[in-house]
């Protein structure tokens, strides 16, 4: 009796054979799987960090922009402080040759400065009977007059002195109060002497001009 085809056909044979094919599906099931995980793990990572880098790149040019965004943020602030200093002296200076109320005062010292700076006993520039009149408001202007009264003696080279002085008011550079040359009355003096001949004798008729005061 052939004991090798009875061992092969035995149910012992048959049951170590179907197990044997088992573990082998098995593990072939595990490599498979372990291939799929791993391919699986790979892409993962790979979009991993390809998102992960396009995330840091894009955090980096957020950061940029917020520099330079605060760049721009502080150019503009110091442009805005420098406009607005700017615009507090050019309102100080249109202030000064133009002012908001009459300011007597100012005015009365701005006359006082000249008339004493220009006066000397061979070139004379006196202003005597100085006078103020009551404000005047015109009807649609934009501004408002205080009349000014003077007699003024002077001599000749003073008396174009004082008309250049008067015209050339109101400059921002000058500083110097806005004022206008109304009308000039000569006076005709009776002394015969001859500083009195070389003197001109007359009263001047000047308006200051000031901001309408608002209602």
């Amino acid at each position: 009796m052939d004991t090798t085809n009875t061992q092969i056909g035995s149910p012992a044979f048959i049951r170590q054979h179907y197990l044997s094919r088992s573990i082998k599906l098995y593990l072939i099931g595990i490599v498979i799987v372990g291939l799929g995980v791993a391919y699986y793990g790979i892409e993962s990572f790979l979009d991993y960090s390809e998102k992960r880098g396009v995330v840091e790149q894009s955090q980096s040019l957020l950061a940029n922009l917020t520099k330079e965004q605060k760049k721009e943020m502080d150019g503009l602030n110091a442009i805005k402080v420098e406009y607005k200093d700017r615009d507090a002296a050019m309102e100080g200076e249109l202030n000064s040759v133009f002012p908001i109320q009459e300011n007597y005062t100012e005015v009365t010292k701005i006359l006082d400065d000249y008339f004493f700076s220009k006066n000397k006993p061979s070139n004379p520039l006196i202003a005597t009977d100085v006078q103020f009149g009551s404000p005047v408001s015109e009807a649609g202007s934009k501004y408002d007059i205080l009349p000014i009264s003077m007699n003024i003696t002077a001599s000749e080279a003073n008396f174009y002195d004082f008309l250049r002085f008067v015209q050339g008011s109101g400059t921002l550079s000058k500083k110097l109060r806005l004022l206008d040359l109304k009308s000039i009355q000569l006076n005709f003096s009776e002394d015969e002497s001859a500083s009195a001949k070389k003197s001109i004798q007359f009263r001047a008729e000047v308006s200051a001009y000031f901001q309408k005061t608002k209602k």
